[in-house]
C-alpha cells in the first residue's frame, strides 16, 4: 500500500520534471531588441598612405533606444580615381602596417554595443556630396547588451568638404535587431532536483512505514 502511494506521488513528479528537462532545448534563450537611430554625424578622413586613409567617424541621435545615442567609430579606408571608398577595419587589408584594428562603439552610458563595420560609398567631387551603406557587425557590449551579436543596417548622405583632412557631415539611419542570449537552468540542475525530491519523498514514505508498525 505504502509503495502503491509512493509510486501515485512520485511519478507525476518525475514525469514533470523530465519535460521541463526536455523542453529546455526548445526554448528560445535570448532577448531580441529592435533598434532604429537617426543619426547627426562627422566624418573625418586623413591620408596615411597613398590612396588609404583613417577614418574617424562620431554620431548622435535623439531617437535611438536604450541609451544608444551616441556612436564613436574608426576604420580605413581606400578611394579609387572615380571617387569610390572601400572601407576596413583591418588596414592590412590595404597593405598599411603599424595602426590600430578599427572598431565601433555604440552608447555613451552603462549601456553599450561593440563591433566593426564593412562600408562602401561614393563621393562626387563636383556637387560635393557622398552616399555611403553597409552593416555593423555587433560582437559583444555592456549593460543589458552583455554579450549581444546583431547585424545592423545603414546608409548615410553626407555634404564633403575638402581639405588635408575630408570631412562628411551628414545624416545616418542605423536599423536591425540585437539579439542577447540569456541564462537558463542547466538540465543537470534540474535532473539533480528530481533526484532529491525523489530520495525525499521516498524517505518520507519508508519513515511514516516504520512508525505504523511501532504503533502496531
Amino acid at each position: 500500500m505504502v509503495f502503491n502511494s509512493l509510486k501515485m506521488w512520485i511519478f507525476p513528479l518525475i514525469m514533470t520534471s523530465v519535460s521541463l528537462y526536455s523542453n529546455l532545448d526548445r526554448a528560445t534563450a535570448q532577448t531580441i531588441y529592435p533598434f532604429v537611430g537617426n543619426y547627426r554625424t562627422t566624418v573625418n578622413i586623413t591620408p596615411i598612405s597613398g590612396n588609404v586613409s583613417q577614418v574617424f567617424e562620431v554620431g548622435l541621435s535623439d531617437d535611438a533606444p536604450n541609451d544608444l545615442g551616441l556612436y564613436k567609430g574608426l576604420t580605413y579606408s581606400v578611394i579609387d580615381d572615380k571617387g569610390n571608398l572601400t572601407f576596413n577595419n583591418n588596414p592590412e587589408v590595404f597593405g598599411v602596417k603599424g595602426f590600430p584594428l578599427g572598431y565601433i562603439v555604440f552608447g555613451g552610458g552603462a549601456n553599450k554595443l561593440f563591433g566593426t563595420s564593412d562600408a562602401t560609398a561614393s563621393v562626387n567631387f563636383k556637387t560635393l556630396k557622398a552616399l555611403g551603406s553597409g552593416i555593423v557587425n555587433i560582437t559583444d557590449g555592456e549593460g543589458i547588451f552583455k554579450n549581444a551579436t546583431s547585424t545592423l543596417l545603414f546608409s548615410e548622405k553626407d555634404i564633403v568638404n575638402l581639405g588635408s583632412t575630408i570631412t562628411l557631415n551628414g545624416l545616418a539611419l542605423v536599423s536591425g535587431s540585437i539579439k542577447v542570449p540569456q541564462e537558463v537552468p542547466e538540465p543537470t540542475t534540474i535532473m539533480g532536483t528530481v533526484v532529491v525530491f525523489g530520495g525525499l519523498a521516498i524517505g518520507s514514505f519508508a519513515k511514516r512505514k516504520i512508525t505504523a508498525k511501532k504503533q502496531y
